[in-house]
């Protein structure tokens, strides 16, 4: 019982650790936006802060392409600090754990296509642009770790469910 208990004091200690990392994220989050030479946040592998600091996208379009970003990253931190609150309440592998896992997964999917897609957005959203300017970036080391990471959480589900069924039957 005393392992049980220390994980739990571990996943409030981490929930609040997300939650603290969440707001100074978000600060990060506004100094990219208001100050165009900073070095702090690097979005597109450093591309769109390069657009903006040389002036070629306004702070708006930044914002624009910049707000899916945030998005996805609160999303996270929601699910992520949701899935530690499921291990403080002690229930590590239940239907509530399973949902934050696949949240979390599907968001990192999410955020891969949209870091392919950004650059293809830009020069509709900025006429002027010209395409040779941006480069779109496909990480193997990425994409095999979202195939990976999907196999897991699948397995995962699949191992809950014969979990319940067992627990159900005894």
């Amino acid at each position: 019982m005393k392992e049980l208990e220390r994980i739990q004091r571990i996943s409030g200690v981490l929930r609040y650790l997300v939650l603290i990392g969440a707001l100074a994220l978000g600060g990060a989050f506004a100094l990219m936006l208001l100050v165009p030479d900073q070095e702090l946040v690097s979005l597109g592998d450093g591309q769109l802060n390069e657009l903006r600091r040389t002036g070629a996208i306004s702070p708006q379009l930044m914002l624009a392409l910049s707000v899916p970003v945030i998005v996805l990253l609160a999303l996270g931190i929601y699910w992520l600090q949701r899935l530690f609150h499921q291990y403080q309440q002690g229930h590590s592998f239940t239907e509530g754990s399973m949902r934050c896992y696949l949240w979390l997964v599907w968001l990192k999917v999410a955020a891969f296509i949209y870091g392919i897609l950004w650059p293809v957005l830009l020069p509709t959203l900025q006429p002027a642009m010209e395409a040779a300017d941006l480069q779109v970036t496909i990480s193997a080391g990425a994409l095999v770790e979202l195939v990976v990471l999907l196999l897991i959480v699948h397995l995962l589900k699949a191992a809950q469910q014969i979990y319940e069924e067992n627990k159900a039957f005894v």
